[in-house]
């Protein structure tokens, strides 16, 4: 099941909380090693890396 950005920062307030990876995961109904890592990459890199962005097109005129 994919998580929305709303999900994930839950996930990650919930856990701040002290809410088990174990709890978490059947919750959410995702690993709980994808959960930790999650929470580590927000720990680390902030909570804007778990936004996602547009891709970005380039036209082959451009590329070359």
């Amino acid at each position: 099941m994919k998580l929305t950005y709303e999900d994930k920062v839950q996930i990650y307030e919930l856990r701040k909380q002290g809410e088990s990876f174990k709890r978490l995961s059947k919750r959410f109904g995702v690993d709980a090693s994808g959960l930790r890592y999650m929470t580590r990459l927000i720990d680390r890199y902030g909570i804007n890396i778990i936004k996602k962005g547009k891709n970005r097109y380039y036209s082959p005129k451009l590329k070359r």
